[in-house]
């Protein structure tokens, strides 16, 4: 991704990666901002006026290049999987992996550490946690990382176990 490349080669990447986050944010909180930029009817001005007004003292320059890159060349629908896509390059040089990992109560950090490390050893990435607690698991732990998704949970069980019954009894049917 050129985004990268550039990032890098100013020594900007973390600064990038965080101005994309920040714009994505402001998206998600705003999902008028993001109907008027996607829309065909709006005037290519006036959306390249509407990103400097609101991104240009919050943005770097390199970060407002590739706004007005997408607005340009009428990608502006795909500006959150640009950044999706960004932060997967990042990962992926820096040898790091984002994991979520949620449990049904509160882990210990023994057992954080335990899942971790066990990620880690899979995967031969240094792994970053993120926790939350979903008591609808009933009990266990579900990690999901990549495309990839680990269902200990107890509710997962019970869902796998009433999809194989259901399965079975079509079966016999």
């Amino acid at each position: 991704m050129a985004l990268y490349e550039v990032a890098k080669k100013e020594r900007s990447v973390e600064e990038a990666k965080q101005d994309l986050t920040s714009i994505a944010g402001i998206f998600n909180a705003q999902p008028q901002l993001q109907n008027f930029l996607a829309s065909p009817l709006v005037d290519r001005e006036k959306k390249l006026d509407l990103v400097d007004k609101v991104f240009s003292d919050r943005a770097r320059p390199i970060t407002m290049k590739l706004l007005r890159l997408l607005i340009d060349k009428r990608r502006e629908t795909e500006l959150l999987a640009v950044r999706e896509e960004f932060e997967r390059i990042v990962e992926e040089a820096h040898g790091t992996l984002p994991v979520l990992i949620t449990s049904a109560v509160a882990l210990d950090k023994g057992k954080l550490d335990q899942i971790v490390t066990r990620v880690a050893q899979q995967t031969g990435k240094d792994v970053i946690p993120e926790v939350e607690v979903d008591p609808a698991l009933i009990g266990g732990v579900q990690v999901e990382f990549g495309n990839s998704i680990l269902d200990g949970s107890v509710s997962g069980a019970l869902k796998r176990l009433r999809e194989r019954l259901f399965i079975d009894v079509f079966k016999q049917a």
